[in-house]
Parts: structure tokens; sequence; C-alpha cells
């Protein structure tokens, strides 16, 4: 007016922050209308994303893998706990029901998986360095169901039920899976060490951590044949034990002999054995708790002399120490099992088709590579992929309103310091 700018107060409306206005909001107003769990489900997410994941496998089988990582419901409750988490917000996915979830445990089966273990191991083959030497194990694990044509045998822990048995083979360091194998829960050991020998030896991986439950002097005789090194743990046999039988105890339980692992001491020895060494390793602890139990049921001393003791063959260039160390120490696989049949409690999946079996364990395959990738960016903080997703689980976003202007908006809750910690190295490092 006049040739002069006229301001005219007309409604506040908030204040500048960071060159965006922010609304003024009476707090009085203000009621949460959802709160979701999201910061486990954005690093989940983002490791999924890195490691090229979700590109690989369809969106509702990616809502199983991020689910049976995050917490394993139970598929007829999924849609109910999916309300609860951002999994489809991140996934694009606008809803899902049983019948999606049931339909993509098929579609992972009918999937080309060995080229998806392909590509994940050659990321982490990349980050291992160390190309040829893994770790291998069998495990066993229980299912409920009529459809699959198997009988109920005892497993590991003692139960008698049905079955499936896993081999998986990981890298010795981090544990990164390479690939794994299904089988039926009343296929022997052997058979099983068998095929995955072969896959071994055409992979050009030739040095090779066995629990003695895989190995036997027959398999290590074809395996030595095919220039593999290994490192292997043997049963306890007749003719074994003869070996034990000629060390004396007061020549191995001597400082000369210790070795120190992680938890415990041992004593050892060897003696030359098919191309290679065998180690006798004697345990004085595990031999006093052993045989304190036994006796508990039983005094037959034939059995309880060998308590204690236990056998590793190797062919390596390595010394007793470095030997023992490398197999007592191997928890790669163990921690690797452990975590995949956390899992794989094989509770979410009831309608057991094999398809639904065999496909529920690939996904648990693919949740357990997040896992391994998380726990080898946070390293260096000392923080493992489980502790992380478990410490980011009160990571909330919160769906708040405004009741007099229905204004709707979002927040996440503020971080703790351990949290903003983690964040910010899957934020850097994916």
């Amino acid at each position: 007016m006049d040739g002069k700018v006229k301001q005219e107060f007309i409604r506040y409306v908030g204040k500048e922050m960071n060159s965006s206005v922010v609304r003024k909001i009476s707090s009085g107003d203000v009621r949460a209308m959802e709160v979701r769990r999201s910061l486990d489900v954005e690093v989940v997410h983002r490791i999924s994303s890195r490691l090229g994941i979700n590109t690989m496998i369809p969106g509702n089988a990616s809502v199983m893998v991020y689910s049976q990582l995050l917490d394993r419901p139970a598929i007829n409750r999924m849609p109910e706990y999916l309300q609860e988490t951002e999994i489809l917000r991140y996934l694009g996915i606008e809803s899902i029901d049983t019948v999606d979830l049931y339909e993509s445990l098929q579609e992972m089966n009918d999937m080309d998986f060995s080229a998806m273990e392909e590509k994940l191991a050659s990321l982490f083959l990349d980050i291992e360095k160390e190309r040829r030497s893994v770790i291998i194990d069998v495990t066993d694990t229980y299912f409920t169901g009529d459809s699959l044509d198997s009988k109920p045998r005892k497993g590991k822990e003692g139960r008698i039920k049905k079955l499936i048995q896993i081999a998986l083979v990981v890298t010795e360091k981090r544990g990164f899976p390479l690939f794994h194998r299904v089988y039926p829960g009343n296929i022997s050991n052997r058979s099983i060490m068998d095929d995955i020998v072969k896959d071994l030896w055409l992979k050009g991986y030739t040095v090779i951590i066995m629990d003695r439950g895989t190995s036997d002097p027959g398999r290590i005789k074809s395996m030595i044949e095919l220039k593999f090194t290994m490192i292997c743990g043997l049963k306890k046999t007749q003719d074994l034990k003869r070996i034990i039988d000629g060390i004396d105890r007061n020549d191995i339980y001597t400082k000369k002999r210790m070795v120190s692992l992680k938890n415990t001491k041992v004593y050892c020895t060897d003696v030359a054995f098919l191309s290679g060494r065998l180690i006798v390793v004697y345990n004085p602890a595990m031999e006093s708790l052993k045989k304190d139990h036994y006796y508990e049921h039983s005094s037959n001393e034939d059995i309880a002399k060998y308590l204690g003791y236990s056998l590793i063959f190797h062919n390596t260039e390595l010394g007793i120490d470095d030997v023992v160390r490398k197999y007592y120490d191997k928890n790669s696989v163990e921690r690797a099992f452990k975590q995949m049949k956390g899992v794989l409690d094989l509770r979410p999946v009831r309608v057991w088709l094999k398809s639904h079996i065999e496909g529920h364990v690939k996904i648990c395959y693919l949740a357990y590579s997040i896992l391994t990738y998380l726990s080898y960016i946070l390293e260096k903080k000392e923080i493992s992929g489980p502790e992380a997703i478990d410490t980011m689980r009160t990571g909330y976003r919160v769906y708040l309103e405004e009741q007099k202007t229905q204004f709707k908006w979002e927040s996440i809750v503020a971080l703790s310091a351990v949290q903003k910690e983690i964040m910010d190295v899957v934020i850097k490092k994916t």
C-alpha cells in the first residue's frame, strides 16, 4: 500500500526448523493412533537389500524372512503380527494373508536356490578372504504333520519324533553360510557326507573342519585321495580305543602337554595315523563330570576309563596346539545351527508338505545370512547380530493425530546411545 509492504497477522501455524515449517500442535489435543516396531525392521531391511535378497525372492517370501528373523510368529497369527511392525511398509506391500504366506513357501521351494546361495557365497567369500577353509556339520530338527513320508526316530535331543536333517557349510572365521542341504531323518550321516564331500570338491573348498559325527577312517582315506586338507573329530571305535590304551596318563597329564581353550584346559599328544596325525585329547574336568554322571546308573569300568578322552585327526602343517584350538573353538557352525534352529523352531508351519518344509528351511537360511552379515559389520563394536536386533526392538514409530484438526504425522521415539550407534553403522555399511 502506497509502495510499502503491509503485513497482516492471520493465524500462527508454527515455526521454521531446517528450512521447513513445523506445525504448531497443542499437546493436549494429540493422541497416538498406532505404535509399531520400526528400527529392528529397518536394520533387517537394509541388510537384506545390501545382500540383494529382496531382489532374488518375491516380496511375500521376504515377509517370511523378516518375521522369522525377528519373532518367529505362527503363520495363522501373521496378519495380526504384521500390524504391530513396519515389515509391510518397508517391503512396499499393502496387505497379506495366510494363503499368500503358505504360497511363498511353495515359491521358495520352486526357485533355483543354489543360484542364490552362490551369489551370497561370492559376497561372503570376498569378505572372508580365505576361500578354501570351511566348517561342516549335520544337525536334525523336529517337525509335525503327516504329509511327509518319514518315520519317527530318536534325534540328538533324545526325543522320538519325525525329523529332517540339515547339512550346513559355513566359513571358518565368521560363520557365513555357503550352502546347505536337507535330508530325510532316516538317511545316515555317512550317506549325507558322501553327498556333501562331492559338492565341496566341485566348489573348490579343500580345507575342511568336521565334527566327529560326520567323519570316520574310511571317509578320511577317500578325502585324502581327493587332496583334501582336514581337521576332524573321530568317534572312539574299538580300534581307536586301542590307541588311547597306549597313552600313558601320567605322560599326557603334564604341563608340557597342556593346551588352553576358551573355557577349559586340555592335555594332548599325537601319533601317526592315515597319512596324518591322530591327536589324543584328555580333558580331566570333563572326565570328572562324565564319570560322576555315568556312575549314577552304571559301573562298567571298560566304558568309564575312556570318558574324558577325545580324538582329532588332521593332515595339516599346524602344530597340536593350533589344531586343537581350531577344532574346539570352531563355534561358527555351532552358533550357526543354534541361530538357525532358533528360527527353525518349526512352529510357524503346521501343514507339513515336503515343499513347505524345504521352503521354510530356505527362508531360515536367508534369515541367518542377514544375521551373520549384521554381526560382521558390528564386530568392531563387539555387538552380535542377535544382540543388535534385540536392542533395536524398542525402536518404535508412533503415528499421531491432532484431534481438533485431524492433522496426522509420525515420529520415531528417541534412540538410546547404543541404538544410535548400531543404526549409524548399519546406515554407513548399507
